[in-house]
């Protein structure tokens, strides 16, 4: 087949094939400025060094976008089996849970399903939940731990325990709300609390909580690699960047952060074969609410009805083909498969979309969005793997596959910036509302009003849950 790109397809892979620049970036970005968490020091501090790469490469208008959001600060925690024997658990809190102190029966939820809640409702109220980190049998979609955190509040639980399903990764982290007292643990520890609940009928435990939730401001990087044609119409690709505290989030996120800074380095080298602007984005304040991409859209409002396509690449350098999932635009797949014909490469794709990553408020605004990723690793288990706990070091990912990424998803941009009939429509709120039906989260973008409504009738309120409550945003 025909490719009518073929001296830019050769200069994008020559350059990105015969450098290291795109793992020397993710070595920087993770042992220089550790998690980037919202409001420490390597948030701002990465920031920079990335504006200051992209300038490197010649791209002019690079710059940082800042706003405010919530953040957290860690203290220690504690878990202790108090009946019917003593025992410390080694766990970690939650990022944006309460501080404060919950004692009750443990009652194992093993993987949570969406029924068991309800079902189980007489033995959670007043007690403490434990529940793991895995999808449960049968389920369509990824059952987030926020949605099992949430149901378990609605139930009456006092106090939450979350258990990474993976054994020898330690605890999992991950963001939630401050209305209860919440930990993590590891994959054996959980083993131990469920056999013991087994054999012994009645455990109770103890959670103790010390953080400290107040606000802080992070960013978002941007720059823009200009269009020949003059156009207005543009194109946008993102990852978040930050990393929960623990962690450098080498995989999650930075691979994508990295990725996307690459995708800028090679594709200003052929800026002279684009006709449309691409923009490239890295997010800030996506583990802990999608502040950034939120922030982002908030922002930048007037200029949506100009985006023809937002690709969204977090975590880009998993194993796995680099493949296109896209958001409910089936008039793109002959696109799709035109561009994999013409690079040559392997781009399979799926229909699916979550509310759990930074194309989200851009799909709420009805802009055409797709996210980087393998759709067969999707019909795996769906887990994190070694995501969000602190092993998601920088030795997990392998140069390759950052490679991997830049070049197929660099290709695919230069492509959808050029095309001329460009296929994807913008959703309407009614579309937009049925495909979030279809895909079985219809109920679950309800659950926060549900337990803010809930906790409201409580007749003490911790400050941070009050806090929470009267927040107000703006999308």
């Amino acid at each position: 087949m025909y490719n009518p790109y073929i001296e830019a397809d050769k200069r994008i892979v020559s350059e990105i094939y015969t450098s290291s620049e795109v793992m020397d970036n993710l070595v920087i970005l993770c042992d220089v400025y550790g998690s980037r968490f919202p409001g420490t020091p390597g948030d701002l501090g990465s920031v920079k060094w990335m504006v200051e790469k992209l300038r490197g490469y010649g791209i002019e208008n690079a710059h940082y976008e800042s706003y405010r959001m919530p953040g957290w600060i860690r203290g220690p925690a504690t878990l202790e089996v108090t009946s019917p024997l003593e025992r410390s658990i080694d766990c970690i809190s939650l990022p944006l849970g309460l501080a404060g102190e919950a004692e009750g029966r443990l009652v194992d939820l093993g993987d949570g399903p969406i029924d068991v809640y309800e079902r189980r409702r007489s033995e959670i109220e007043g007690n403490i939940v434990m529940v793991s980190s895995r999808t449960p049998l049968g389920m369509r979609r990824h059952l987030h731990r926020s949605e099992k955190y949430m149901r378990s509040i609605l139930a009456g639980a006092v106090g939450w325990i979350f258990v990474c399903e993976y054994p020898a990764y330690g605890p999992q982290t991950g963001g939630i709300s401050p209305v209860i007292p919440s930990v993590s643990i590891s994959y054996e520890d959980g083993a131990f609390l469920s056999r013991l609940v087994e054999r012994e009928g009645e455990v109770r435990v103890r959670i103790r909580t010390t953080d400290r939730n107040l606000e802080v401001t992070s960013y978002n990087v941007v720059c823009d690699i200009p269009g020949t044609s003059g156009d207005e119409e543009y194109v946008l690709s993102g990852s978040h960047y930050d990393g929960h505290d623990i962690s450098q989030g080498a995989l999650d996120p930075a691979s994508g952060a990295v990725t996307v800074l690459e995708m800028a380095r090679v594709l200003n080298m052929v800026r002279d074969k684009l006709k449309r602007r691409i923009r490239l984005v890295c997010f800030g304040g996506e583990e802990i609410g999608l502040w950034g991409s939120h922030n982002y859209v908030l922002q930048h409002e007037d200029e949506m009805s100009s985006l023809r396509f937002m690709l969204n690449l977090d975590s880009a350098a998993r194993a796995g083909k680099k493949g296109v999932i896209l958001h409910g635009h089936p008039e793109l797949e002959p696109f799709i498969e035109r561009a994999a014909r013409e690079m040559k490469a392997e781009l399979p794709y799926i229909q699916r979309v979550s509310p759990y990553s930074d194309h989200w408020p851009f799909f709420l605004k009805g802009v055409p969005t797709a996210s980087g990723g393998d759709p067969e690793e999707l019909r795996g288990t769906l887990g994190r793997g070694y995501g969000h706990t602190r092993y998601d070091t920088v030795d997990k990912v392998e140069l390759e596959h950052l490679r991997q990424a830049a070049v197929n998803y660099s290709r695919l941009l230069l492509r959808v910036a050029n095309a001329e009939e460009w296929p994807a429509r913008r959703k309407t709120k009614e579309e937009i509302d049925a495909f979030i039906k279809e895909q079985g989260y219809d109920q679950t973008l309800l659950l926060v009003e549900r337990v803010k409504e809930y906790v409201r009738g409580w007749r003490e309120i911790h400050p941070d849950t009050r806090a929470w409550l009267e927040r107000k945003t703006e999308w």
